[in-house]
C-alpha cells in the first residue's frame, strides 16, 4: 500500500517571482535564531543571487482546494566540493512557520533538496545547526545525521565581511595571479 501523501502541503524550486516570501521567511528565521538581519539589504541580495549563487526549495501550504498557496517554508543550498567526498551540498538554512512544523515541512523540504543533489551526482548534504534547537536535532538524528564535530573533529569557522575584507586587502608575501 502507498503511503498517503498530505495534500495541503507541496514542495517546489523558487523563482524570482517568490523573493518577497524567501526574505519574509528569512526575517523570520533571523528572529527565531535571535540574530540581526538587513531587511532591505538581504532581500537585494537574495533577488541577484536566487539560481546563479543558491538554489532554493519552498514549502507551500493550500487550506483548500481552491484556496491560493501560502509559501510556510523553505530550504536554502549551494554547490561544494571535497577532495575527500567529492561533490557535495551545503544547506545554508532552512525554516518552517512555527504553526506548520510537525507536519513533515521540513523533511520534506531535505528530501526535496537530496533528490535534487543526487540528480547532480553529489555524495553528502551538510549544514550546521545551533546547539541550543532540540526539535532541529531530534529530525537531524531520526534522518541519521552525522554530527561532524563529534564523528570527525571537524570545527566550523567562519570570517565575517569586514575580517574577509581585511583579509583579501593584506599585502602578501607571496605573488597572487589572479
Amino acid at each position: 500500500m502507498a503511503a498517503s501523501v498530505n495534500c495541503q502541503y507541496s514542495i517546489r524550486l523558487a523563482e524570482l517571482s517568490d523573493i518577497d516570501d524567501i526574505a519574509r521567511l528569512a526575517e523570520a528565521l533571523a528572529v527565531y535564531e535571535k540574530r540581526p538581519i538587513d531587511k532591505q539589504q538581504h532581500a537585494a541580495a537574495l533577488a541577484g543571487d536566487l539560481s546563479s549563487w543558491y538554489q532554493c526549495l519552498l514549502l507551500e501550504y493550500k487550506a483548500s482546494a481552491d484556496a491560493t498557496p501560502e509559501v510556510v517554508g523553505f530550504a536554502l543550498w549551494t554547490y561544494s566540493y571535497f577532495t575527500d567526498v567529492g561533490r557535495y551540498a551545503t544547506m545554508s538554512e532552512i525554516f518552517v512557520d512555527s504553526q506548520h512544523r510537525g507536519r513533515g515541512g521540513g523533511r520534506g523540504l531535505m528530501q526535496g533538496i537530496a533528490k535534487i543533489i543526487r540528480g547532480k551526482g553529489c555524495n553528502a548534504l551538510r549544514w550546521m545547526m545551533y546547539d541550543w534547537n532540540e526539535d532541529a536535532n531530534t529530525i537531524y538524528n531520526k534522518i541519521n545525521a552525522d554530527n561532524l564535530y563529534e564523528t570527525s573533529g571537524m570545527v566550523p569557522r567562519h570570517l565575517k565581511k569586514l575580517d574577509l575584507i581585511h583579509l583579501a586587502g593584506r599585502t602578501s608575501r607571496i605573488e597572487h595571479n589572479l
